[in-house]
């Protein structure tokens, strides 16, 4: 009886220990004799310049979740040095045949390919992800869930023909996160050589030259509304969204100036939820950080803050302007390719306005009718100051803003 329930109990013990659900594989001949739906994963770091790199890679394929989330994919490693020898390169050719091995955007990274040994997508590790194994395993489910989508409506393509099987090759290139299946434009062509479906079209859309053509051609207004157009198509893949959002965010950046400060950032939002987890995606915060900005008296002005309008721009933050008495504004151009040009400033409490002065003014190389006066009757509880800048598309302008009280 104690022997039985010493089985029973090592039985549960051994339940209770998660196991490798991965499988491993030396070389491409081997991992591809072996793979299934999951596909082959290339797990590679940098060896020998980069000490956290293959601790990472290491620690992640120990976590329990990344094993589950790879289930039953076929796992190679393969640590790249800085730089490689003549041996090294015949060594990986007779060990990885003529997979695409091309260097992914960042060390460490999971590289996915179906089981016939093509690349469809690659997982960077920054960072800040070292550590976030439950994030990356969700990032890997996601990605053999993808796999697992685009080879369904291929097997589906395969059994169909003309139009159908053209729909078919179309969705399965803008399955999201994955690269368009090998010679997916050549056969939409052979299956719709009329074109019907559009699908053609879709997958061969090179957005940054359609952008420069349009660019060569029309104001920026105009391409950009192209892009936009663009955008509404529903079947365009996630990554040719994000796509379509950096070329619209680089335009509103070089031409929008401030009066278009809210489409520049609801712009960022959207190539940030499109898929947070892309290299563009993580890019959003950094737009968001150094292009979305305020005019402010600390930080003065710069292109970023000064509409192509007359609009009038609020300075931000706290105005030293509570008491009544009489205040001078400066303006002071320190860089940039023009010169500034004001027309006016004016003192709000709230929405009522207290103040203004109205002159043409101008601070560059030299200066001009550059301070501006502001008498201020009465105590102000909620000082809010406008300035209007007049200064069109000749906005290369970098300067500060200071007050005094006389």
């Amino acid at each position: 009886m104690k022997n039985i329930s010493t089985i029973a109990m090592l039985s549960l013990a051994a339940l209770t220990i998660p196991a490798g659900a991965y499988q491993k594989a030396e070389n491409i001949e081997e991992a591809q004799s072996k793979a299934g739906k999951e596909g082959i994963v290339l797990v590679t770091y940098a060896e020998g310049w980069d000490k956290y790199s293959k601790k990472t890679a290491m620690d992640m394929l120990e976590s329990p979740a990344v094993k589950k989330a790879l289930g039953n994919a076929v796992v190679l490693k393969w640590g790249v040095p800085n730089v490689s020898t003549k041996e090294q390169n015949e060594a990986n050719a007779k060990r990885f045949g003529k997979i695409d091995l091309s260097f992914p955007d960042r060390y460490p990274a999971f590289i996915f390919y179906n089981k016939e040994g093509y690349r469809l997508a690659d997982l960077c590790i920054s960072f800040d992800e070292r550590k976030k194994h439950k994030l990356m395993a969700r990032r890997i489910k996601e990605t053999i869930s993808a796999m697992e989508k685009q080879a369904d409506l291929l097997a589906r393509a395969d059994q169909a023909s003309g139009l159908e099987q053209a729909r078919l090759l179309g969705e399965a290139s803008v399955v999201p996160g994955l690269r368009k299946p090998k010679d997916v434009a050549k056969r939409i062509q052979q299956a719709d050589p009329d074109g019907k479906t559009g699908m053609h079209q879709l997958v061969t859309l090179n957005l940054y030259a359609t952008a420069i053509e349009s660019a060569g051609t029309k104001d920026w207004e105009a391409t950009l509304a192209e892009i936009k157009s663009i955008m509404k198509n529903p079947n365009l893949s996630v990554d040719q969204q994000q796509q379509a959002c950096c070329i619209c965010i680089g335009l509103l950046r070089r031409h929008g100036g401030l009066a278009r400060k809210e489409e520049l950032k609801a712009m960022i939002d959207k190539l940030e939820s499109l898929n947070p987890d892309s290299l563009l995606g993580q890019s959003a915060k950094d737009a968001r950080r150094l292009w979305v900005r305020d005019l402010t008296l600390a930080e003065g002005w710069s292109p970023d803050v000064i509409p192509s309008d007359t609009t009038p721009v609020e300075i931000m933050g706290e105005i030293p302007m509570k008491s009544a008495g009489t205040y001078t504004v400066t303006f002071k151009y320190t860089s940039g390719t023009h010169a500034a040009r004001i027309a006016a400033l004016e003192l709000y409490d709230g929405k009522k306005k207290v103040a203004e002065d109205r002159h043409t003014g101008s601070t560059g190389h030299q200066s001009s009718n550059n301070v501006y006066t502001l008498n201020v009757p009465a105590s102000v509880r909620n000082p809010r100051l406008y300035v209007t800048f007049d200064m069109a598309s000749d906005r290369n302008s970098y300067g500060t803003i200071t007050v005094e009280k006389k």
